[in-house]
């Protein structure tokens, strides 16, 4: 400005008006050219977080379809197989048939209820009361431990402090269980296996380990491991994981993961305390078994 000033001062009274006018015009022309590039810039913005949104919903559709296709080649496979008045013929054989096609029917619906769970996650109510985390969760390791069998698994439940948080109990539980049976199935037919579950109290909060001495996760799943149809089993939509760290923030808590490959994997889930974290008041039961209960999400 002082410079403008200066020159002003320097120019013949005549041409004084002549130059400012010509300033006013430079100045407008800048400041109209940097308000077209700001809204280039913002409207290539747009477009590049338009298209990305569009790869990401074509990318989701197309891991969809592809885990949905499976399952109907093979109800229709078997249901063709029904034609064969050999196999009608023996009941054996017939049964094997129904069975696949009852199998492959269920997961389909396992799949499309996770895929409504994952849908519904903005428009979940939440119903909290003060819930006993420690019990909860031994049930839930103890269904775990039931349904591992003759397997060999070793499930550990003995560090279970006193811990009572504010929560959904059936969303709660659903994330837990998740965990814990995600935890099992990487252990499947191995050696050994053995899966910890704890509940601690610091502090902080609650906090709900689920380790396991399985495979572990390799490094660039693992840093996606929490993305939408990201997964480390060949079956399932990968959203099992996603879920379960919006039910945790949900609850103000946090879901975190670390793994070593070839040693283990640790979840850990924490969650503000209620109260002074023991006292429950009027506790409502156990939360009834989440749908779908037969698979894992993830």
């Amino acid at each position: 400005m002082m410079l403008v000033m200066a020159v002003q001062s320097a120019i013949p009274p005549d041409n004084r008006l002549l130059f400012v006018v010509s300033v006013v015009v430079v100045a407008s022309v800048v400041l109209f050219t940097a308000g077209v590039i700001v809204t280039l810039l913002r409207r290539s913005d747009r477009r590049r977080a338009e298209e990305e949104k569009l790869a990401a919903m074509g990318t989701a559709t197309a891991r969809i379809l592809h885990q949905i296709k499976n399952p109907l080649q093979t109800i229709v496979l078997h249901a063709d197989l029904l034609q064969n008045d050999r196999i009608v013929s023996d009941a054996e054989q017939r049964r094997e048939v129904a069975d696949a096609i009852i199998g492959e029917s269920q997961r389909l619906v396992d799949m499309l209820e996770e895929l409504s769970v994952y849908a519904s996650g903005a428009q979940r109510s939440m119903n909290r009361q003060p819930v006993a985390l420690d019990e909860l969760v031994k049930h839930v390791a103890a269904h775990e431990a039931r349904d591992a069998g003759d397997s060999g698994l070793l499930v550990d439940t003995s560090r279970m402090d006193r811990a009572v948080v504010l929560a959904d109990a059936y969303y709660l539980r659903q994330a837990i269980d998740n965990l814990v049976r995600n935890a099992r199935e990487a252990m499947a037919e191995q050696e050994g296996a053995r899966l910890a579950v704890s509940v601690e109290r610091d502090p902080a909060g609650a906090v709900v380990r689920v380790a396991d001495n399985g495979p572990g996760i390799a490094a660039d799943k693992l840093e996606r491991i929490f993305e939408p149809f990201v997964s480390t089993k060949g079956k399932g939509m990968g959203l099992g994981l996603a879920i379960c760290r919006e039910i945790a923030e949900a609850h103000a808590g946090r879901l975190d993961v670390d793994s070593t490959v070839g040693q283990g994997t640790t979840f850990t889930l924490r969650l503000p305390l209620h109260g002074d974290g023991v006292t429950t008041g009027a506790l409502p039961g156990l939360a009834p078994e989440p749908r779908g209960m037969g698979t894992s999400w993830n």
